[in-house]
């Protein structure tokens, strides 16, 4: 499986605040894991992007398969 990334999303709400949400990511690259939050995830005015790298370990704990992703607070995507 491998490292995975933190990807953090921040959405502008209709009162005019900005919400962050952080999603743990099984992908390798960078890239990739901003990718799959982008086209699964996220709408158009969000801005999308990796944090830091996270462990194959912690990965496992949380049950994220490969291409997968889980919020990080642990409620339902």
């Amino acid at each position: 499986m491998g490292p995975g990334y933190l990807v953090k999303v921040t959405t502008p709400s209709s009162s005019g605040r900005l919400v962050t949400i952080a999603y743990v990511v099984s992908e390798q690259d960078a890239d990739g894991a901003v990718n799959i939050i982008k086209h699964k995830i996220a709408q158009l005015a969000d801005e999308v992007v990796a944090v830091s790298r996270v462990s194959e370990e912690l990965l496992h704990v949380l049950g994220v398969e490969p291409g997968g992703f889980t919020r990080a607070d642990g409620r339902p995507s």
